[in-house]
């Protein structure tokens, strides 16, 4: 007897698995395959180098780790198998993801654009000692396609009352007003609603358009002729920055991004691209199943600029000086909120948006 023999006298192989053992098994793995197609169609789209989980289970299979067991009592089933694709590690490849929902069909026609955001802001103190005011208020602007066609912007105050539970209890022991007095203000302000209202806009001063950079407003064709390519879309937003100043570049691309998502006319495949953009941002940071101001999950997007290095410019922005994050509907990839830290402290968010041939009315309180 030779060497070998030897060995393997010493350690015989395992009788393998019956045929009919073997078709029971198959049949499991091609169930669990099914299944997680099947499933796969309702996630979002896994971009770069993720393994969806079918494939997870056929490269076990192809390395040869044993999905068959025997035990001892001779029944023959299926190995636990991991069937969940990875998550996504960086904020790159959730915002990419993020993107391709964005890219989906949609209605991208209509007279008007129309957007519904709710603005909260938390930056009013009074009484003795402070407490903080919480202002919130509804707003809807019709702004049109084509030139020529009546702007309409319509709102509703929803009052003031106490930002936090320890403002409420300094708020009920200070008698609980229901109006205070501003300095810089000629009427109080005050708890009850005002009237909703929706006007003409009037641009004898202010031309019509959206503003994402500079001081020249574009209009719906020009935004939906914006480049889709992520690199000249960024060397667009960058526009009227310093080029030698790299985080106040990157600032302005940021806001500027933010305001083609939240506000602008941007078709889908635009909002994919601004999407893709943010994800080439230095120091971009993401942070999952973060509650916007209404309870909604989203993914939040920050981008933490130190603004102490960057000198204001000719004309700065509504967001200079300002730490401004952007939380993303995770699953179909649109704006749910921007919040503002800083000097302009508070929170849009938006209701709904999109093109609609309605006519104008004024706004609801509701919050939907």
């Amino acid at each position: 007897m030779n060497e070998l023999e030897s060995i393997r006298n010493a350690f015989p192989e395992d009788d393998g698995p019956s045929p009919e053992a073997s078709a029971a098994a198959r049949r499991q793995l091609q169930a669990l395959i099914h299944e997680e197609k099947r499933r796969s169609r309702t996630r979002l789209a896994w971009i770069g180098g993720a393994v969806t989980a079918t494939t997870a289970v056929v490269t076990v299979v192809a390395l040869g780790v044993p999905l068959l067991q025997g035990p001892s009592s001779g029944d023959v089933g299926v190995a636990p198998a991991t069937l969940t694709p990875p998550r996504l590690a960086s904020a790159s490849e959730v915002l990419i993801a993020a993107a391709v929902q964005q890219e989906a069909d949609e209605k991208v026609s209509g007279k008007y654009f129309r957007v519904r955001t709710l603005h909260v802001d938390t930056g009013t103190r009074v009484g003795n000692p402070k407490y903080t005011l919480k202002r919130q208020s509804i707003d809807e602007r019709w702004m049109p396609m084509k030139p020529g066609v009546e702007s309409w912007f319509g709102w509703v105050e929803l009052g003031y009352k106490p930002a936090t539970p320890g403002d409420e209890a300094k708020w009920r022991a200070q008698g609980a007003p229901t109006s205070w007095v501003q300095s810089e203000l000629v009427n109080p302000i005050t708890l009850a609603p005002t009237k909703p209202v929706v006007n003409k806009m009037s641009f004898e001063d202010v031309p019509v358009g959206y503003y994402l950079t500079g001081t020249k407003p574009l209009s719906a064709q020009q935004i939906a002729a914006l480049p889709t390519d992520p690199v000249k879309l960024r060397e667009f937003l960058a526009q009227g920055a310093d080029p030698a100043n790299a985080e106040a570049q990157n600032y302005t691309v940021y806001s500027a991004a933010g305001r083609l998502l939240f506000e602008a006319p941007s078709p889908p495949k635009l909002r994919g691209a601004v999407l893709r953009v943010l994800s080439t941002i230095p120091g971009v940071t993401i942070e999952q199943n973060v509650k916007d101001p209404l309870g909604r999950v989203g993914t939040k997007i920050s981008l933490k600029t130190d603004f102490g290095r960057i000198k204001p410019g000719a004309a700065p922005s509504l967001y200079s000086g300002s730490q401004l994050d952007y939380i993303i509907d995770p699953v179909h990839g649109r704006l749910l909120a921007q919040q503002m830290f800083g000097p302009n402290k508070g929170a849009d968010v938006v209701l709904e948006s999109g093109w609609t041939n309605d006519k104008p009315t004024p706004p609801s309180t509701a919050l939907r």
